[in-house]
């Protein structure tokens, strides 16, 4: 699975985030949400400082959603409310994290093409505006993916990351691998 990262790495991404999330905030130890969409999980860290607390894994990655559910291009609303069912249940699993006073930052391969769209911030009403082109797609509206990330994995993240931000209440997230980027020598 080349877009599942193994715990050291996560924890290793977690920890450049933090100091990130530190820098812009005068809290000494700000919390933290990293969120990774890999192919088969969801894997959710979370904490204060540079190490997480908690590490969380539920059964939700963009390949698994993309193979089980999204069996047109683009899917189907059938499809789709059915990955959503499978989604919020799986979300659900989770219990409620930091919510909306943590910073929830995104890394990996499956976000990243929707962070170049978003540019680093991504808020809520962003990945809705996408969702609904998406749904409008399924609708036999299949000009309304253009400009957008393509693709069944593509939308599977997406779906993902909307019910994962919906029911965990963040308003935004900061997405991008250059923030797990080593940090410049001094």
């Amino acid at each position: 699975m080349a877009n599942d990262r193994s715990r050291v790495e996560l924890e290793s991404d977690f920890a450049a985030v933090a100091r990130v999330a530190m820098r812009g905030t005068s809290q000494a130890a700000a919390p933290t949400t990293l969120l990774h969409i890999g192919d088969e999980h969801l894997v959710v860290l979370s904490g204060h400082g540079d190490r997480p607390e908690t590490v969380r894994q539920i059964d939700l990655g963009a390949a698994r959603i993309a193979r089980d559910y999204f069996h047109h291009e683009p899917p189907t609303p059938g499809e789709i409310e059915r990955a959503i069912d499978f989604a919020e249940d799986e979300i659900m699993r989770l219990g409620k994290l930091a919510g909306v006073t943590a910073t929830l930052f995104g890394t990996g391969p499956a976000l990243r093409p929707w962070g170049l769209l978003s540019g680093p911030m991504m808020t809520i009403e962003i990945v809705e505006q996408w969702f609904q082109r998406l749904a409008s797609a399924s609708l036999g509206q299949p000009n309304a993916l253009q400009g957008l990330p393509s693709g069944p994995e593509a939308a599977a993240t997406l779906l993902v990351l909307r019910e994962f931000m919906h029911h965990q209440g963040y308003t935004c997230a900061v997405i991008g691998d250059g923030l797990v980027a080593p940090e410049p020598s001094k």
